[in-house]
């Protein structure tokens, strides 16, 4: 399996949004197993998530986070769908990369 390089704040994070998955799921009463098919993922992988791996799959963390009642962002569909138009409309006008022509410096003064 591949390591994935992140900072120690980055590790902090994720280990908490592990912790905070688990400890709804406890509170709901429900197994790694069962919130692994409700997933569709492996028993391991709830494990992982709740140990703050970096290597699980985003979508799989927000999917364990929604289905426990973890609320992550807003869950209103409309607000979703608001957000989603607004940041397209302003991903139109920057450009598409992030590098561009370095500026040529004149240090003559």
């Amino acid at each position: 399996m591949k390591s994935i390089i992140t900072s120690s704040l980055t590790q902090k994070r994720i280990k908490i949004m592990g912790e905070l998955i688990k400890l709804a799921r406890l509170e709901k009463k429900i197994s790694q197993k069962e919130l692994g098919e409700r997933i569709g993922v492996s028993r391991p992988t709830i494990s992982a998530i709740e140990k703050g791996q970096a290597n699980v799959a985003i979508g799989s963390v927000f999917e364990a986070a929604y289905i426990v009642g973890l609320p992550l962002m807003v869950d209103d569909p409309e607000q979703i769908e608001s957000s989603s138009q607004a940041i397209a409309k302003m991903l139109k006008i920057l450009p598409s990369r992030g590098r561009g022509k370095k500026a040529e410096l004149d240090d003559n003064f």
